[in-house]
């Protein structure tokens, strides 16, 4: 029985196909009849024109009431907001503050700023005051307004409302006043000390001293300077009192010295050594330097100054070296060097305040 329809199958398979397409081409007319013989899109506008023309009782959707969202969007524009009473000009209309205890079996209203809870004694968490910053410049709109500033330009943070070189945001933190050019931060704040410290040193050493009828002519020599002969090395002269050739000295006083030192490899024997000594001026700002006789070869030349190299960082930055003694003019305030003294790698040079006489002293290591 299988068999013989298998057999029917592929012996009418090209009719039955045939029958097939017939039908789904009167399905298609029967469509196109469906729809008055309209094309598809002018059906689909038609739908839509119809949906559009019903009601929203006809379609069962219920219309949105936009009421609540234009509410709720004003509020957000504009929020409501209450004024904070000032404190203990408190109302029956105008209560002073409170916040709920921290404690979640209390949580009572009870008075801002409370250490703890009237009713629980719970501990409360610290309540700290509001700081407004409508600009966000980082000063708060009260000190902006106390000094005349604009609480909605946050440019007049970095101005300088007074012109004693400090910008506004740096009197606020250091809490001077910015409208007055005799308050400000410390000048010496903005100075810094460089390591490592140089040192000067005399270019020649004392090396005798001859007796003459009116008193002392002392020789000193100077090892890198080229004598009349070309010859690198140059002995000069002075008397008390004289300029010492051209350094920009002059010696001013010697004491005669002799010490008994011991033999080496002679156990007690000893021998006398000259360690006479010389003093010389710096004829610009009279300096004195104590020279000791030098005897041989091998010379140790004497220390003048110990200098320190300071950068002033406010405005146009500026280098210098500055020695003991020295005054410096930062923004129109002066200071004098009282000391420099090494530290580690590093220095220390401690300054005075010429107004003031207040003493400040700066580090490399700070």
């Amino acid at each position: 029985m299988i068999s013989s329809k298998k057999n029917f199958v592929q012996a009418h398979w090209d009719w039955l196909l045939a029958a097939f397409s017939a039908v789904w081409l009167v399905g298609g007319v029967v469509f196109l009849c469906g729809t008055n013989g309209m094309d598809p899109e002018e059906a689909a506008a038609e739908a839509k024109a119809e949906a559009s023309r019903r009601t929203s009782s006809e379609s069962g959707v219920k219309e949105a009431d936009l009421l609540v969202f234009s509410a709720a969007t004003r509020a957000a524009r504009k929020p409501m907001t209450v004024e904070v009473p000032e404190e203990g000009k408190e109302s029956f209309l105008s209560s002073e503050r409170r916040v709920k205890c921290v404690n979640a079996e209390c949580e009572r209203a009870i008075v801002f700023g409370s250490e703890t809870c009237q009713f629980c004694n719970a501990s409360q968490v610290s309540q700290k005051e509001v700081v407004y910053d409508a600009d966000g410049d980082g000063l708060p709109d009260e000190w902006e307004k106390k000094y005349g500033l604009d609480p909605s330009n946050k440019d007049d943070a970095a101005e300088d409302l007074d012109g004693d070189g400090f910008t506004n945001i740096e009197e606020f933190y250091a809490k001077t006043d910015p409208t007055d050019k005799n308050s400000h931060p410390d000048y010496l704040d903005s100075l810094k000390v460089i390591a490592p410290l140089d040192e000067t040193y005399l270019p020649f050493v004392f090396k005798k001293a001859n007796k003459i009828p009116s008193g002392w002519r002392l020789e000193f020599f100077d090892p890198k300077k080229k004598n009349d002969y070309g010859l690198v090395g140059k002995t000069v002269t002075a008397k008390i009192g004289e300029e010492i050739d051209k350094y920009g000295y002059k010696a001013v006083g010697y004491t005669p010295k002799m010490i008994k030192q011991v033999i080496s490899g002679t156990g007690n024997l000893t021998k006398p050594v000259d360690v006479s000594e010389a003093v010389v001026e710096r004829i610009s700002d009279g300096k004195r330097v104590t020279l000791v006789v030098q005897h041989g070869k091998t010379y140790k030349f004497a220390p003048v100054d110990v200098q320190a190299t300071v950068t002033y960082e406010r405005g146009n930055s500026v280098t210098r070296k500055v020695i003991v003694g020295d005054t410096i003019d930062l923004n129109g305030s002066k200071y004098k060097v009282l000391s420099i003294k090494p530290e580690g790698k590093g220095a220390k040079v401690t300054f005075e305040n010429a107004s003031s006489g207040v003493k400040k002293t700066l580090s490399t290591l700070e």
